[in-house]
């Protein structure tokens, strides 16, 4: 993990992206509405992909017999938003990671590189899940793995690619929403998907009081 601190990153400044964009593509989608009216679209996607689905999304439980389960989460600057993000570890599926074996392998890479966790056991797999389909065609996969560890186990050591200063967080998976809360408070900005984890688990404990 690298040992500079990824919240003095800022913006510089802001322009609007023509046709030199690199990694993310603008397109007018024309269509036509169910009363027969044409209409476009606006949206934006990456020119990455290079199979069915962008990237994959961990959600990766940490066992040890002394202590709750944990769920790891990291944090790194997100340029869009101007801050640090809390997150699930996440990255790119590369070119031939087809299908849900293919997810697996960029889950386990991914994991490996920004936290040092390695997932032995069984990795499941979710079906095709877009990310934010106002805006944009983006998908992605969650990938869930429990990871056993003995108490005096030591703590992993990433290794995140040239150019990533990632923060890594344990929190207790049965608090999770209200860690998301103080991370909130602390100033971080939290992803959109995380948090709708977060609130469904804690309304699922809810309901299990309830009745």
């Amino acid at each position: 993990m690298s040992t500079l601190d990824p919240h003095k990153s800022k913006i510089v400044r802001s322009r609007p992206l023509g046709d030199e964009s690199r990694w993310i593509g603008l397109r007018a989608i024309e269509w036509i509405d169910p009363s027969g009216r044409h209409r476009v679209w606006e949206s934006a996607d990456r020119k990455t992909r290079k199979g069915e689905v962008d990237a994959v999304a961990v959600l990766a439980l940490i066992r040890r017999p002394s202590k709750p389960v944990h769920v790891l989460l990291v944090s790194q600057f997100r340029p869009p938003v101007g801050r640090c993000a809390i997150e699930l570890p996440a990255g790119l599926v590369d070119a031939g990671e087809e299908g849900d074996e293919g997810a697996r392998r960029a889950a386990i890479r991914e994991l490996r590189e920004e936290t040092g966790y390695t997932a032995s056991a069984e990795v499941q797999v979710s079906t095709e899940m877009v990310s934010d389909p106002g805006l944009t065609g983006a998908n992605m996969k969650l990938c869930t793995v429990e990871i056993s560890l003995a108490d005096d186990a030591p703590e992993p050591v990433a290794e995140p690619d040239e150019g990533e200063y990632i923060e890594r967080h344990l929190v207790p998976l049965a608090t999770l929403s209200e860690s998301l809360a103080a991370f909130s408070r602390a100033g971080y900005a939290v992803d959109a998907r995380l948090a709708h984890f977060a609130h469904g688990l804690a309304l699922a404990n809810r309901m299990t009081i309830i009745q």
